[in-house]
Parts: structure tokens; sequence; C-alpha cells
């Protein structure tokens, strides 16, 4: 055999093992990047893009501060009669006004309407201030999410708060249903309950984000395929009632309409980012 057969021989034999060598490296290395791809977080955003879920705005990567807070349901009839001999007024929401323990139902009889829906946060600040036709207004802001023009029974809603964080609570709002006369929205009566003695139970806690209990809630398949997110705010809602006290933890509220035009308000507590949405309320009485 001549050397220059030979040296042909230990060039394909180079070659070849130089390919098979290439080759084992490259599968090694699309292993590595798959292991690498599946260990990254995907943001839910793409999660829900991927599985046509729609919604407006981005998610809030912020940690808020929220308590455990307590209060006690007003009574009604106490604070009314507080508020006319504060006033020096007797007739303080005397006619038209119907009181059952922890709730007043008042009919309006000075027209307060709506003809602009896009201004309805000022036209109810306006008649929130006027002491004469609600009791507590200043102690009350607009619930924009809750409130609805549509349906058979169209309502604002306006609810207390502490330290900048509503109380999306029935214990704790004004609902006002609304009659529409004449191209404008007309505020005909309304229904209040109220909290007093509003106070934190512990030192405020950093809260779980909007992006993260959205995630939670697609996790745990709260959120179908081909819905839409209609809204989401952050609130205390009433977690337990003890000896008369209500005791409110913030959570996240989240509206989500099916594809069959259902809507369903999940709530996720923001203290623990566990799902709370069909958790009872408990009640401790005295022993």
């Amino acid at each position: 055999m001549d050397l220059k057969k030979i040296g042909w021989i230990f060039f394909f034999a180079f070659l070849g093992l130089n390919i098979f060598l290439f080759s084992i490296y490259k599968e090694a290395d699309d292993q590595e990047d798959v292991v690498y791809r599946t260990d990254q977080k995907v943001p839910i955003e793409d999660r829900l893009d991927s599985e046509d879920i729609s919604y407006s705005g981005q998610f809030s990567e912020k940690h808020q501060k929220g308590y455990y807070i307590s209060g006690k349901s007003s009574d009604m009839n106490e604070v009314l009669d507080e508020e006319r001999d504060r006033q020096d007024d007797q007739d303080l929401l005397k006619d038209q006004t119907s009181v059952d323990d922890q709730t007043l139902t008042h009919s309006l009889t000075e027209e307060n309407a709506i003809t602009d829906t896009s201004q309805t946060s000022n036209v109810l600040k306006q008649f929130l201030q006027e002491e004469n036709q609600v009791l507590f207004g200043d102690e009350y802001s607009y619930l924009e999410d809750v409130s609805s023009f549509k349906g058979d029974y169209p309502s604002i809603i306006a609810a207390q708060s502490y330290e900048g964080i509503p109380i999306d609570d029935s214990s704790s709002r004004i609902e006002i249903e609304l009659s529409e006369q004449d191209d404008k929205w007309v505020l005909s009566n309304y229904t209040q309950t109220h909290i007093s003695d509003l106070i934190p139970l512990r030192e405020a806690i950093s809260l779980y984000s909007e992006e993260e209990i959205i995630n939670t809630l697609y996790v745990n398949n709260k959120i179908p395929s081909g819905s839409e997110i209609k809204w989401r705010h952050l609130a205390y809602t009433l977690n337990l009632k003890v000896r008369g006290q209500n005791v409110y933890v913030p959570a996240w509220f989240v509206a989500i309409e099916d594809e069959d035009g259902q809507t369903q308000i999940e709530k996720v507590n923001a203290l623990t980012n566990r799902i709370i949405t069909n958790t009872t309320v408990q009640t401790v009485e005295n022993s």
C-alpha cells in the first residue's frame, strides 16, 4: 500500500471522527438548551396570550402594604340620632328613610343626575359631601369596578377605605340605584352600611403583587381559555366576625368573563396568595 493511499485513509478517518465528535457536542448542547428553556419562568402574559385570554393594561409587580383590620358594624339608628344632634337638625333624613339595624335606606327627593358617565366620580363625590343627604359621606369613595350602568338594576357603589385601600364588602358601602330619564341617570335611592372604629390588628405586611395572584388563578384553572379579565383591584374583604367585631383582610378581586358571557369574581388573599372565593366568613360568638 503506497503512502498516498494511507494518507487518504487517515484523512477520512480523522474527518469522520471529527464529524462524530461534533455531532455529539451539538446534541449535548441542544439538550442543555432545552433544560435551560424549560427551567425559565414563562411570563404570565405569554401564558394568557397562548390561551387567547384577553385583558387590559399590565399586571403590576408592586408589593403594597396592608393590614388585618377590624371594625364594628354601625347601628344606623344610633348614628342617625347622633348626626341629628351634631347637626342640630332633628329632621335630618326623617322623610323617605327606613332603618333596619345596620342598614339605612333612603329615597332621594332632591335631583342628582349623571349626564356623562365619564363624570360619575365627580358627581358622586359632590353628592357624598351633602350632609343633609347622606351620613359620613366623606368616608366613602367611588368603587368603579363593581358599579354598572347596564342590566335591569343599574347602580353606583361607594365604599369606605383604610389607608387608601377600599373595603369591597356589603358591610361597608353605599349602593345608589339609578333610573334612566331623558338621556341622564338620576340617583333615585340608596342603601348604606357603615363600619366604625377601623383599626389595624398588627403592623403592615407586604402583600402579594397583582402579577403573582393572576399567576395563581391561572395555574389553578380559574381563568379559562378564551375568557377575558374584565377588571382587578385590591380591597379589604370580610374574613371573620369575633364577638361583634368584623375582621377584614386585603384581597385581590378579579372579574373573569367566560366565552358564554358569564362573569365570575375570584378573590385571592393578598397576604397568603390563597384563593378564597368560596370561603365562608367564620363567626365567633361569646362563650
